[in-house]
């Protein structure tokens, strides 16, 4: 028996895009910078300190003073040493008055054996050496550092080639329909 076959056979379309991307090209060239500077610079002037030590006190207490000092020192004990002495002939003369026989022998002891109540030096104190310092002035100008700076900018330099979309049909679509003989036993 022969029957009659109906085939179809369809194909679908495609499309094809080429792209080409689109180029930017930027060039930015330095700029100029000027720079100028001048240096700082500080001056100073300064007077030397001053330290002023006296020490005349200490030299007196070492008794190796100033002469005028010394003698100061002594007549001003002089008029208390005179009035010791005084004191001291009355006693002797009251003594000598009694006329014993060791009277006269004891006061020439005493008299050899006596210490002088004069102050030949000066006090001995850590305060004795005085001092003062009288600091030097300084003096300082500044001249603060200066800069110039100068800058001029370059145009930048751009180029642009634009991209580009290119749509075409890769494969038309299609329908094909075909009658053909169909044996079922072959």
């Amino acid at each position: 028996m022969n029957l009659l076959r109906l085939s179809i056979r369809q194909t679908y379309g495609s499309i094809g895009i080429e792209t080409k991307n689109a180029v930017l090209n930027l060039n930015s060239p330095h700029g100029q910078l000027e720079v100028q500077s001048n240096p700082s610079t500080i001056s100073i002037n300064s007077r030397k300190g001053q330290l002023e030590v006296d020490s005349s006190k200490a030299w007196m207490a070492l008794g190796k003073g100033n002469h005028q000092e010394w003698l100061s020192l002594i007549s001003g004990q002089m008029h208390q040493e005179f009035l010791l002495n005084v004191s001291r002939i009355v006693e002797e003369g009251n003594q000598l008055a009694q006329f014993k026989k060791t009277t006269i022998a004891d006061m020439m002891r005493n008299r050899v054996q006596e210490e002088s109540s004069l102050d030949y030096v000066g006090d001995a104190s850590t305060m004795n050496v005085d001092l003062r310092y009288h600091p030097g002035q300084a003096e300082v100008d500044w001249d603060p550092h200066v800069v110039e700076i100068q800058y001029t900018p370059q145009k930048v330099q751009s180029s642009y080639e634009p991209g580009k979309v290119e749509v075409y049909l890769q494969q038309k679509n299609s329908l094909n329909m075909w009658v053909s003989h169909y044996n079922i036993y072959v």
